[in-house]
């Protein structure tokens, strides 16, 4: 039988000693954003992608993003 993908999130951010709110506004999300996270809802499956992406890639995910300024993308 295959491994299947669970979330480590609520593990980091208790061993980072933040509660949910405080991840969420370091993050920029909602408290009940990080609450399905850590459920393994939702975004899990995009995170499993991002980790296949970074496995072949042979890098990380901060190496997935560029910054650019905004009037470039003519986002604001």
């Amino acid at each position: 039988m295959g491994k299947v993908p669970v979330s480590k999130v609520a593990e980091l951010r208790k061993a980072a000693q933040l509660t949910q709110l405080e991840l969420a506004q370091a993050v920029g999300v909602t408290e009940s954003t990080i609450a399905n996270w850590e459920k393994g809802r939702n975004a899990l499956v995009w995170f499993e992608r991002v980790a296949k992406l970074c496995k072949t890639l042979d890098c990380s995910p901060e190496d997935l993003i560029g910054y650019v300024d905004a009037l470039e993308t003519g986002e604001q």
